[in-house]
C-alpha cells in the first residue's frame, strides 16, 4: 500500500521531497502558507527586461544536483565567475584584485586561503571565524573585510560563525566552486519540481499532531491526514514557535532548534537608464553599508540593472531606513564604487526585498555560532517514525545556505520516510 505523506513548505527543499514521494507511488500533500510556491525563492518578471531573484539567484558549483534537475527540465544556465572577477574598493573606485595595492591583493587572497583551510583544522575546540583570523594575527581592518567577503555570504557576522560547522561543510563538499546562474531565473525549475502534485497554498500549519495511528496537521482552517510529515520550513519558523506539536517535540529536538541563529536579509535592485559600467562587471564589494553589488544579469550585459544584498547587521541597519534615506545612500556609496558621481541621476526604479519581515521566512539562511555544530544533525534527524526534516538548515552532508543543499536535504527526508513501516 502506498504511503501518504504530507510536506509542509513548497520551497526547494519541501518541493524536492514531493517529488522523490510522488514519484515513490506515495500519496502527497504539500501544504504552503504562501499563496505561491518557492519559498525563498521568488522570480520576478515584472522589474526588469530579464528575471530577478528576490531571494536565492545562484546554483554554487559545477557538481551541484541543481544541475542535473536543470537539464531534466530542459533549462539551461549562464556561467558567472563573481569571486575571480571580484573588485575590491579601499575608498575609491572598485579595482580588480591584479589592480590592488599588492598588501591588500595579498591579504584578500589569504582571506580566502584560510577559510578554505578551516576543512584541514582540528575544530574540535570550537571557535569563531573571527577568533581564527585573529590567532593568525590579523587585526581590526583585516577582519573588516573579511566579515563582507566570508562572513555576509553566509548571512552572519564574522564574529558568529562556527569554524567547527564551516570546516564540516567544506569537509562535506562535492559540488565545487564554480557559480552559475539559471537562465530564466529559479521559478521555472520550482515550477518543474511542482508539477502533478497536490498543492494547498494559503495555508499555514498551526498544529501538527503525531503518534502511533499517524499525523495530523491544522493548516489554513482544514485538517489533513497522512502517515507521515515532512517539515520543511525554515529553522526560524520553528523556533519562533509558529507550529504547536501534540505531543511537543522532545528536547533534543528542541535544543537543536535553539541553537540556530538567522539574520536579516535584503536585496536591493536598481534599474538605471543605460548601462554606466563596463561589460567584465561582476562582482564589487568594500566595507560600507551597501558592502556587496553584482549584476544580476551578467549574461546580458546590454541590461542595465544591479543588485545589492545585505545580511546580518547591515541588513538591519538597512530595513531600519526609509525609502528615500535608502535610495539617497545606496546611490552615494556605488557612485564611489563605480567612479561615476552622475549614477544617481540615471536611476529610473529600484525595489527593497526583506526577508526578515515575511513571517514565513524571517530572515535569510540559518547559520549556528561557535559550539554548536553539532545541532545541524540533530535538527535533521527524524522525529520518532512520523515527522521528518527538510531544509537548508538540515543539510549536515552537504552545503547548507544552498539551494542544492535544500534539495538534498528533501530527497533525504523522503528517503527516510519511505523506510519506515506504516
Amino acid at each position: 500500500m502506498a504511503a501518504s505523506v504530507i510536506v509542509i513548505g513548497a520551497g526547494a527543499a519541501g518541493l524536492a521531497a514531493a517529488r522523490r514521494l510522488h514519484e515513490a507511488g506515495a500519496a502527497v500533500t504539500v501544504l504552503e502558507a504562501r499563496q505561491r510556491i518557492g519559498g525563498r525563492i521568488h522570480t520576478d518578471h515584472s522589474f526588469a527586461p530579464t528575471p530577478i531573484e528576490l531571494g536565492a539567484e545562484l546554483i554554487h558549483g559545477e557538481g551541484a544536483v541543481t544541475h542535473q534537475l536543470l537539464q531534466a527540465a530542459g533549462l539551461t544556465v549562464a556561467e558567472v565567475d563573481r569571486y575571480g572577477g571580484l573588485r575590491w574598493s579601499a575608498g575609491g573606485p572598485a579595482q580588480p584584485l591584479a589592480a590592488l595595492p599588492a598588501p591588500l591583493r595579498e591579504l584578500i587572497q589569504e582571506l580566502y586561503a584560510a577559510y578554505h583551510g578551516l576543512a584541514e583544522l582540528d575544530v574540535s575546540a570550537d571557535r569563531s571565524l573571527a577568533d581564527e583570523l585573529r590567532a593568525r594575527g590579523l587585526g581590526p581592518d583585516e577582519l573588516a573585510i573579511a566579515d563582507v567577503l566570508l562572513a555576509q555570504t553566509c548571512c552572519a557576522s564574522i564574529e558568529q560563525l562556527s569554524c567547527a560547522d564551516l570546516a564540516r561543510e567544506l569537509r562535506a563538499d562535492h559540488a565545487g566552486r564554480l557559480e552559475f546562474r539559471p537562465i530564466g531565473g529559479y521559478g521555472p525549475l520550482i515550477a518543474w519540481l511542482a508539477r502533478d502534485l497536490s498543492l494547498v497554498l494559503g495555508a499555514p500549519a498551526q498544529v501538527v499532531r503525531h503518534g502511533p495511528r499517524g499525523v495530523t496537521v491544522e493548516a489554513g482552517g482544514r485538517t489533513y491526514s497522512a502517515e507521515r510529515c515532512i517539515i520543511a520550513l525554515p529553522v526560524s519558523v520553528l523556533a519562533a514557535g509558529s507550529i504547536r506539536f501534540d505531543p511537543p517535540l522532545s528536547p533534543t529536538k528542541r535544543d537543536a532548534i535553539a541553537a540556530f541563529a538567522t539574520e536579516p536579509a535584503t536585496k536591493l535592485f536598481f534599474r538605471f537608464d543605460r548601462v554606466r559600467w563596463d561589460a567584465g562587471l561582476a562582482y564589487m564589494a568594500h566595507s560600507g553599508l551597501f558592502a556587496r553589488w553584482w549584476t544580476p544579469a551578467h549574461h546580458r550585459p546590454d541590461v542595465p540593472l544591479l543588485c545589492c544584498y545585505v545580511t546580518a547587521e547591515r541588513a538591519r541597519t538597512v530595513d531600519a531606513l526609509s525609502d528615500a534615506e535608502l535610495l539617497d545612500q545606496a546611490l552615494a556609496e556605488l557612485a564611489r564604487l563605480l567612479g561615476e558621481p552622475g549614477i544617481a541621476a540615471g536611476c529610473v526604479a529600484w525595489r527593497r526585498a526583506a526577508w526578515a519581515t515575511d513571517p514565513f521566512a524571517l530572515g535569510g539562511y540559518a547559520h549556528l555560532p561557535p559550539g554548536s555544530a553539532a545541532a545541524r544533525p540533530v535538527l535533521a534527524a527524524p522525529e520518532g517514525e512520523r515527522l521528518f526534516f527538510a531544509g537548508e538548515a538540515t543539510a549536515y552532508d552537504t552545503n547548507p545556505q544552498t539551494v542544492h543543499g535544500a534539495i538534498e536535504s528533501g530527497w533525504r527526508a523522503a528517503a527516510e520516510a519511505l523506510a519506515y513501516d506504516s
